[in-house]
């Protein structure tokens, strides 16, 4: 019998952070949940009402810390507090699942990074589109060389109209939608394409509220234009995400990103379909237009969790490393107009 991971989540006022334990009480055969931590009491008044907290019990960071034989810890806090947080579990050995971005400052995510090698403590970042099948399809086409030379890649994660007092907070961030939303698509961009050389960014505030709302980034490499596009105003914003890969030999389209989404974090039974197109066949595929299916999305995260607990067992390897995450956290920063890219 596998052994079951011994897990408690700090925080509750990420965005995903509800979504993610509704996950991980799905999988009592994977996970033991000793607890969760608000960030205040008034979080823990307003979020433990919610059904995913229902019956659990609520502890203060020291509590959890230092609970006897614990095996890791979600980290689902506000975004700012994301890296504080993290460090102090890497200073206690403590293996992670840990929500994005990886904070507005590289250097204190460099040395997160810096104490997760240090003290042999497993990272996984939490960037939601490592679990979907037809991203990571992608993904290894592009490693396998298929697509030829790849010259464009097109990735757009969009969302309609937000509520003001969402807005209102996600205002508080200068990079804006672009940082939050756009730094799925740079996790993305990163694992097909590498590190950029120039990077060129432009932020637009759609209403007077002081939300940068309509992200555009262009990354630009040798031979490969790659742009990333944010709006959180569109109208069919969620059904609109879109990830398009053009080379030489093949094309690559899936929109939108997720299909069946039907309640956060859960879809229905529509299967999840990709448009592939070959000008010259390879061993597995022949020359010509492919639709690919991939079948029904079970979960958002349900993939991801399943992966994080093989790695605490030994079963399996995280494939994404700390130089990738160094590398996707310091594109992020640049996208969203923190920083000025330096490769």
């Amino acid at each position: 019998m596998k052994k079951r991971i011994r897990i408690a989540q700090i925080g509750v006022r990420h965005e995903h952070a509800e979504g993610k334990m509704a996950t991980m009480r799905t999988m009592p055969e994977e996970f033991e949940i000793v607890g969760v931590c608000a960030e205040s009491p008034v979080d823990r008044e307003t979020f433990g009402k919610r059904a995913c907290y229902e019956g659990l019990r609520w502890m203060s960071q020291e509590e959890i810390l230092n609970y006897p034989g614990l095996d890791a810890v979600a980290v689902e806090t506000e975004m700012t507090e994301l890296v504080p947080t993290a460090m102090r579990c890497a200073e206690r050995g403590i293996h992670m699942h840990m929500d994005k971005p990886g904070g507005e400052n590289l250097e204190e995510f460099d040395k997160l990074l810096d104490l997760c090698r240090k003290n042999h403590v497993i990272l996984q970042m939490a960037y939601m589109f490592r679990g979907n099948p037809a991203i990571q399809f992608c993904i290894e086409a592009a490693r396998k060389g298929w697509f030829g030379q790849i010259f464009e890649v097109y990735t757009s994660m969009s969302r309609g109209r937000d509520s003001q007092p969402f807005r209102q907070w996600l205002s508080t961030y200068r990079g804006g939608g672009i940082f939050d939303f756009g730094s799925h698509l740079v996790d993305i961009l990163i694992s097909i394409l590498g590190a950029p050389d120039r990077i060129v960014t432009f932020q637009q505030q759609l209403d007077a509220d002081g939300l940068n709302d309509n992200g555009h980034a262009v990354l630009l490499y040798p031979k490969t234009i790659a742009t990333i596009q944010t709006a959180l105003q569109q109208a069919d914003g969620q059904r609109s995400r879109r990830l398009f890969v053009s080379g030489t030999n093949a094309t690559f389209e899936l929109c939108p990103l997720e299909q069946g989404y039907v309640a956060y974090p859960k879809f229905n039974d529509t299967p999840l379909s990709a448009r592939f197109f070959l000008k010259e066949g390879n061993e597995s595929f022949a020359a010509g237009e492919h639709m690919l299916t991939f079948g029904p999305m079970r979960d958002r995260y349900i993939d991801q969790l399943e992966d994080f607990a093989a790695y605490l067992r030994g079963e399996k390897q995280n494939p994404y490393t700390l130089e990738h995450e160094h590398l996707v956290q310091k594109t992020v920063l640049a996208v969203s107009g923190y920083t000025e890219w330096k490769k």
